[in-house]
């Protein structure tokens, strides 16, 4: 798909989608779960006087209907998350609870996406992408942050900037948009335009982590660890670190006032609380519901279960120092992952097939995998004997409120321990394995990864290999030389270029071949709903947003 002066497309904020049956949603696969585009409605499936579809322009956008205000029987809204989130800053990722969720109460992205894909204008009302090592963008001219302040092209050309500024990333231990090699410069070109500089192609529209915009110069200015100043749907009320944030309706919200005024989240770190929240009627919905937990929360009266998106885990791999620079060590670990002990004990034993080939989780790959691989830590032993390599430690690296890593880890670890491996398991905080990972590449051994499977395809390798392949404390340069050269390649070439598959079916071999990655299960992603609210869109993608959810 060309992005070439996009001026007016079609966008369908609520579509019409009957609820998913508790039994359908376990057997929900990934190809289906893309078609979703809003992740509950009522069971007698009614549309809201949210569901229209308007041309956007710089003057009009959907679904706001200021001749007739959307009304919503309740005010208020309280929904768990089992995750948790200790600051607010919209340039650090901070997984995809805040990226692709919580940040889009309070901040706009540049573009949204649709089911299919297509990125649909938001902030961004126009993009030229013509030239590869240039993207011109038009920005919306009736915008303004929450004190008040109008939208400019330097907002977002800051936000961008901020975004790639490597430095500025690693101190709030999230991920740049793109490589310092990458990036030349963000210019305002007059109040509502901005043109955005790269060494090569970088399609940063499509970064299933999106650009959430904040005022010029505003790192640094505001506390963004418990305030927020942005344009989006809703202000904060509220924040207490790890516990929860209260959230209200922006009533000079650009594209229309929330129906509800009262958004509200609490933080879980125990699923087995959020259930039980649920049920006693602390809290109306849940959010980001494991496989292995949703038994606990599909039958609770007057809900809906639904799914956001395909949540898929892995492990990434210290390929900068021995033992794990040998692909020969790597590949003899694979037999040492008991997997179905390890879906039941993740996933409950809900988890898709499992495949060496982390690509076979899209509906297009190219079919390879390592097929010969069993649970068999003697063979493993065997193998790591034959090279020289008895005598070896690898540790397992979880992040905090991760069970399924967590739970995955001590089955490992028992495989390892079988082979002859020395091994432990450590679980760090969330902000400790940024800085441990895409910080400064410090991990040993191997440590969990984890996200929604995103669109286009090719973003997930950059998921599985980076910052593994291009980054170690312990190694100057690249780390795989072969994986990052491809890695770059697959970058520069857009999503939906003829020779984009090929380059994939290289990395797949590389998956299978040196285990450059260790893959994990994939499942989808749950969303527990009261039956009466409508509105809460997903685009299968794993971004939701709640500014149209509305209670009938």
């Amino acid at each position: 798909m060309k992005m070439d002066k996009v001026v007016e497309q079609k966008i369908e904020e609520t579509t019409k989608n009957k609820s998913i049956g508790r039994r359908a949603f376990l057997g929900l696969s990934g190809a289906s779960i893309g078609a979703m585009v809003f992740a509950a409605c009522s069971n007698n499936d009614s549309t809201s006087t949210a569901d229209k579809t308007a041309a956007v322009t710089p003057d009009t956008v959907a679904p706001s209907d200021t001749t007739a205000p959307i009304v919503s029987t309740k005010d208020t809204l309280t929904v768990g998350m089992n995750a948790v989130i200790e600051g607010l800053t919209p340039f650090a990722i901070q997984g995809y609870v805040w990226s692709q969720n919580l940040g889009f109460m309070f901040y706009d992205p540049l573009v949204r996406k649709d089911p299919s894909g297509k990125l649909l204008p938001w902030l961004v009302t126009e993009w030229d992408t013509t030239d590869p090592l240039k993207t011109v963008l038009k920005i919306r001219n009736d915008v303004k942050f929450h004190d008040g302040t109008p939208l400019t092209a330097k907002d977002v050309a800051y936000s961008i900037a901020a975004r790639s500024d490597e430095k500025l990333i690693a101190s709030t231990a999230g991920r740049p948009l793109m490589t310092p090699s990458q990036w030349v410069s963000a210019v305002a070109v007059d109040d509502y335009t901005v043109e955005v500089n790269t060494t090569e192609r970088v399609e940063f529209l499509i970064n299933p982590q999106p650009v959430l915009v904040a005022p010029n110069e505003s790192f640094g200015k505001v506390n963004f660890a418990n305030e927020v100043l942005g344009t989006g749907p809703y202000k904060l009320a509220k924040f207490t670190s790890g516990t929860g944030l209260d959230g209200i309706a922006n009533a000079d919200y650009w594209a229309g006032v929330p129906p509800i005024t009262n958004l509200s989240w609490a933080f879980f770190k125990d699923p087995a609380t959020a259930a039980t929240s649920l049920r006693s009627g602390q809290i109306d919905a849940v959010y980001d519901v494991a496989p292995k937990n949703l038994s606990a929360v599909s039958d609770v009266a007057g809900t809906t279960v639904s799914s956001t998106g395909t949540y898929a885990y892995w492990w990434i791999i210290q390929m900068g120092k021995a033992p794990l620079d040998n692909p020969e060590v790597r590949k003899a670990l694979r037999y040492c992952f008991d997997n179905e002990a390890i879906n039941q004990a993740a996933f409950g034993g809900l988890g898709t097939p499992h495949t060496w080939n982390p690509f076979k989780l899209f509906a297009v790959n190219s079919g390879v995998d390592a097929d010969e691989v069993t649970y068999d830590p003697a063979k493993a032993k065997q193998m790591l004997a034959d090279i020289g390599k008895s005598d070896i430690t690898v540790p397992i690296l979880c992040i905090e409120g991760y069970q399924d890593g967590i739970a995955a880890a001590q089955v490992m670890l028992e495989g390892f321990k079988a082979a002859g491996i020395k091994s432990s398991v450590e679980v760090a905080p969330a902000s400790d394995w940024l800085a441990r990972t895409y910080g400064d590449g410090s991990w040993e051994g191997i440590t969990f990864n984890a996200g929604n499977l995103p669109f286009p395809s090719k973003n997930f390798f950059d998921y599985l290999v980076n910052p593994s392949s291009i980054k170690s404390k312990y190694k100057k340069g690249d780390v795989v030389p072969a994986v990052a050269e491809l890695y770059r390649k697959v970058n520069a070439t857009p999503f939906d270029s003829p020779e984009i598959d090929a380059l994939l079916a290289q990395a797949e071999k590389m998956f299978v071949d040196d285990a450059i990655a260790l893959m994990g299960f994939g499942a989808p992603v749950g969303l527990v709903l009261p039956e009466n609210l409508t509105g809460v869109a997903s685009n299968g993608f794993g971004d939701v947003f709640w500014d149209q959810a509305i209670f009938n």
